[in-house]
């Protein structure tokens, strides 16, 4: 199964998710994109300390802009934000029945995912933790829901 995770940049929520998921459910492809990328951007070195804390150090990543061919190869599409799913479903109407928003799978809540990257310490860090279980409850999901497609 391919899971792709959007997020605005590719910098901080759907590269993290990607990791997170990659650790839960590792017999799946799984892979980032953002809205509105810079490439020439670096993750930020919190989110590589964050990801190191947690036990998954991560790969090198450069942020990538979402293209159409992404939705093409993916099974299921969590969107951070509410915005950005809106977005989606309107200039790719073809692709709705995979395209989700995040806490919406995981918890039936329609709701955005907030951006820590401009939060610091422990403001950082609860953020951080909350998407570490949103992505949890989204591989449990997918494994009790979609079992035929794993």
């Amino acid at each position: 199964m391919k899971i792709l995770f959007i997020c605005h940049a590719n910098l901080c929520r759907s590269f993290m998710a990607q990791e997170i998921l990659k650790k839960c459910l590792p017999q799946f492809v799984v892979f980032s994109r953002g809205m509105y990328v810079d490439p020439t951007l670096p993750v930020p070195q919190k989110i590589t300390d964050f990801l190191t804390r947690i036990g998954l150090p991560p790969a090198q990543h450069q942020p990538t802009q979402l293209v159409e061919e992404d939705l093409q190869q993916a099974d299921f599409v969590f969107c951070m934000e509410t915005l950005h799913h809106a977005r989606l479903l309107d200039r790719f109407a073809q692709y709705t029945d995979k395209i989700w928003l995040l806490n919406e799978f995981a918890w039936n809540k329609k709701t955005s995912i907030e951006d820590p990257i401009g939060l610091t310490g422990r403001a950082f860090d609860k953020q951080a933790r909350e998407l570490v279980k949103t992505v949890e409850a989204t591989a449990l999901r997918l494994t009790k829901e979609f079992p035929q497609r794993i």
